[in-house]
């Protein structure tokens, strides 16, 4: 019964593992501009290192309005969210097969803060965006904040911001680490001395 427990245990950090480090690959979050000059919409769609989708074209749209230019260069998240996702997919990989209770732990508060993080980060780079207008613009409109999730109307344009699939995982990865404590620390409880 105990190596059947212990294998469900490391079948979930396992587990947690893969869908951390497969974040990598997967697209975090997304946002699509529709117009009636864009019926199709303009897509933008954020990876944990790169920028994809109708970059030239909204930077094009955004020079108007005195926005900065979108690119890769600009996020310093995009060189630090790859190896932060690769830090934690490690740490599970570790806590699988270090039967420790702050095994556990680590990688669950790495997880928090990577998240923490990025919640962070991303919030101030929305305001950043749409604050730090240029005065010398062609189309003077008052400061905003694009949405980080949900429709939101900005000039002419509807905006539909999203998350996907990089920001799904990770948060699944974290709930099956979290059970793992759960039962780590249950487990702990009544047996004084056992190993955790």
């Amino acid at each position: 019964m105990t190596r059947l427990v212990r294998g469900r245990r490391r079948l979930l950090l396992v587990t947690a593992a893969i869908m951390t480090a497969a974040a990598i690959f997967l697209p975090l979050w997304g946002m699509t501009l529709v117009s009636t000059q864009y019926p199709d919409g303009l897509r933008m769609v954020v990876y944990p290192d790169h920028i994809r989708g109708d970059i030239t074209e909204i930077n094009m749209l955004n020079h108007y309005i005195g926005m900065t230019p979108i690119s890769d260069g600009l996020f310093l998240e995009l060189r630090l969210l790859p190896i932060g996702f690769a830090i934690v997919a490690a740490a599970c990989v570790a806590a699988a097969f270090v039967r420790r209770l702050w095994a556990v732990v680590l990688p669950l508060a790495l997880m928090a803060a990577l998240a923490g993080y990025g919640l962070w980060s991303m919030t101030s780079r929305l305001y950043q965006f749409g604050h730090d207008l240029d005065p010398r613009a062609a189309i003077h409109i008052a400061p905003f904040t694009p949405p980080m999730l949900g429709m939101n109307q900005i000039a002419q344009f509807a905006s539909y911001a999203y998350f996907s699939w990089g920001t799904f995982l990770p948060l699944v990865a974290g709930a099956l680490v979290t059970l793992v404590l759960m039962s780590d620390v249950r487990g702990a409880g009544p047996r004084t001395g056992s190993k955790t």
